[in-house]
């Protein structure tokens, strides 16, 4: 099946599915919508065929182009297109909750999500104004998501386990005006607005909280002051408001515009980048029993029937990028049962599979080594499993061959991709033919990629080991209210350099080394040793102190502080780590230890040398 390219397929997928751009009349909108067009160059077309070798026609001076056809990109805001694509399949369960089976159907949540929007707008809410979602996965994740966008507002997420001093700083950085969480929070909540004087509002799904507005109360609302005609520039006006570390330094909050996400989830659905099969009924199985015909290679035994729907087990938070715009928002895109779960727990997770019998496990690290190890699975649950994807730290191939192996299906596609909050995430995914384990994969549609020498910038060829830039539609307006980390992130040229050491082969599949960047990764989740090393500063015996990841087998990486003590000081290890563990997240506490040293390591101006400490640290490991 090599080879296959089919413009008149691709013309006939768009008319049975009902899809619809929906292309502004306004003339400035269609200059928008050219010049996103154009933002990859003009290159030699390939196949979705992931065996060909076309690695000649993907190279031009050393920056890498992706072998897929430019993927569709519509011209509407992510809510937009989401009502469109729940006409599609409106009695199909989109989401539902893994522990009280509570859910919803597409067509009540594009109803709520109008609800919540014209709500806001009746509390005199703007659009431009920040919304906070401080939840954990519930099935009204998404409608309270929509339904803010919907209205023009930015929402950013926040992890429900933070301190209320971390969300008090993530609020008053961000601007936000009002926040939605749940009961148990109620009290953090409090603190946190008290420390932030823009937040107006206070909003809990669930029972009645005194000082929040009860959400079941705003779903009662008639929905007539949502504006379907709203005016919102895709190309500008912000979407979400996720914060990251980015490559150094304290949390950003990370402007991810409508057409950033929008284009990217339409990258990774593009025909032959994933195994993703949009939900069908009896009336359009005619067309997807044909492209299996033809497609016979990339979609497994066993998964097309006349009314298929993708059932994915959304254990990933939603409040982080890739549960939010590659799980979530994806899946929604493609008429997928989402099954919420609020936190991992093994045997929920183990339950939740169990009953709902998936179709695709998105994964981190940790959670493949914990079903490759788990001795007793039913494997019977993972008969429609067709595809396994990892992503937010590479994937050992010992771990990924063992799950292979336990899970026993010849079929199964173990899927590794690389992302970023800052792109929206998803840059690159592995093929589904020929992947290598251990690779992240090659670019998604319009994307280009390049690894440059790290002291003169010159893009390199395989095999040579630098750092990755990225360019591609789903790159971020910028950070908020931070010109200057803007520019150290993105060159004049439009390049994201993602502070990843890397390379890639000559079949143009890329492999992570090293990263450049400073953040520790515990289990998927960011931690800024800046935002840990200025707790520390904080406590009585510290003069001076450094964060380094040290590696875990099961979290990846576990923050360790090397400390400075004053002179005269009596505090402990076990003091100093106690002290943070009181004023941050259990994924930040210092996990990896506590070490007293004479002196940190700094460069001539001062900044600090962690690569110093990890070198240290890997010679006293060998």
């Amino acid at each position: 099946m090599a080879g296959f390219r089919l413009p008149c397929l691709k013309s006939l997928a768009v008319n049975v599915s009902g899809i619809s751009a929906r292309v502004s009349a306004g003339s400035q909108h269609l200059k928008q919508f050219k010049r996103l067009q154009n933002a990859v160059h003009p290159r030699l077309m390939s196949s979705t065929a992931s065996s060909v070798n076309l690695s000649s026609e993907r190279i031009n001076d050393n920056v890498v182009y992706s072998r897929h056809e430019d993927c569709f990109i519509h011209t509407q805001t992510v809510v937009q297109r989401f009502f469109d694509q729940a006409s599609l399949w409106p009695n199909h369960t989109a989401v539902e909750c893994g522990i009280t089976g509570r859910k919803y159907t597409y067509d009540k949540v594009r109803m709520l999500a109008r609800r919540f929007g014209s709500s806001l707008v009746r509390m005199g809410f703007k659009k431009g104004e920040v919304l906070g979602l401080v939840l954990p996965n519930l099935p009204e994740f998404p409608i309270t998501l929509l339904g803010a966008a919907g209205v023009g507002m930015p929402v950013t997420t926040v992890n429900p386990i933070y301190t209320a001093e971390e969300i008090a700083r993530q609020m008053q950085n961000s601007g936000t005006s009002v926040i939605v969480t749940i009961p148990q929070m109620a009290d953090t909540i409090r603190q946190v607005a008290s420390m932030c004087p823009e937040v107006r509002r206070l909003i809990v799904v669930g029972g009645p909280e005194e000082g929040f507005v009860s959400l079941l109360e705003m779903f009662q609302d008639s929905g007539d002051l949502f504006d379907d005609n709203i005016e919102i520039d895709q190309f500008e006006d912000i979407f979400v408001l996720p914060y990251s570390s980015g490559t150094t330094g304290l949390p950003k909050g990370v402007m991810l515009t409508h057409s950033n996400v929008g284009s990217n989830i339409q990258q990774v659905v593009h025909p032959g980048t994933s195994r993703l099969i949009q939900t069908t009924s009896s009336k359009s199985f005619f067309f997807l029993f044909f492209v299996s015909i033809l497609f016979y290679s990339l979609i497994p035994s066993g998964n097309v029937t006349d009314s298929f729907q993708e059932v994915y087990i959304c254990v990933l938070p939603f409040f982080h990028i890739y549960g939010m715009a590659a799980v979530m928002l994806t899946g929604l895109d493609h008429g997928a049962k989402l099954v919420t779960l609020p936190r991992f727990e093994s045997e929920s997770f183990l339950n939740c599979v169990y009953q709902q019998h998936p179709t695709m496990l998105q994964l981190v690290p940790p959670l493949v080594s914990f079903l490759g190890h788990r001795p007793d699975l039913k494997l019977e649950a993972f008969h429609r499993l067709h595809t396994i994807f990892c992503g937010a730290a590479p994937l050992g191939p010992a771990a990924a061959s063992k799950l292979i192996e336990r899970l026993g299906k010849h079929d199964l596609l173990m899927q590794e991709g690389y992302g970023m909050t800052e792109s929206s995430p998803v840059t690159h995914m592995s093929p589904i033919v020929n992947n290598k384990i251990g690779s992240f994969g090659e670019p998604v549609s319009r994307t280009r990629v390049k690894v440059v020498d790290l002291n003169t910038g010159e893009s390199l060829g395989p095999g040579q080991e630098g750092e990755m830039c990225v360019f591609g539609p789903q790159v971020m307006k910028g950070y908020y209210k931070n010109v200057k980390a803007t520019e150290e992130t993105i060159d004049s040229t439009g390049w994201l350099h993602t502070g990843d050491i890397a390379y890639y082969d000559e079949q143009n599949q890329f492999f992570i080394v090293d990263r450049l960047k400073e953040l520790i990764k515990v289990k998927g989740l960011q931690v800024s040793p800046s935002e840990l090393e200025d707790v520390l500063r904080r406590h009585p015996a510290v003069l001076d102190v450094a964060v380094i990841g040290v590696p875990d087998d099961i979290s990846g990486e576990l923050p360790r502080a090397y400390v400075v003590k004053k002179s005269g000081a009596a505090a402990s290890k076990e003091d100093i780590a106690e002290f943070v563990d009181e004023k941050v997240a259990p994924h930040k506490r210092l996990k990896g230890g506590v070490v007293f040293i004479d002196s940190i390591p700094k460069t001539s101006t001062g900044k600090l040398l962690r690569r110093e400490l990890k070198s240290m640290l890997l010679s006293q490991i060998s």
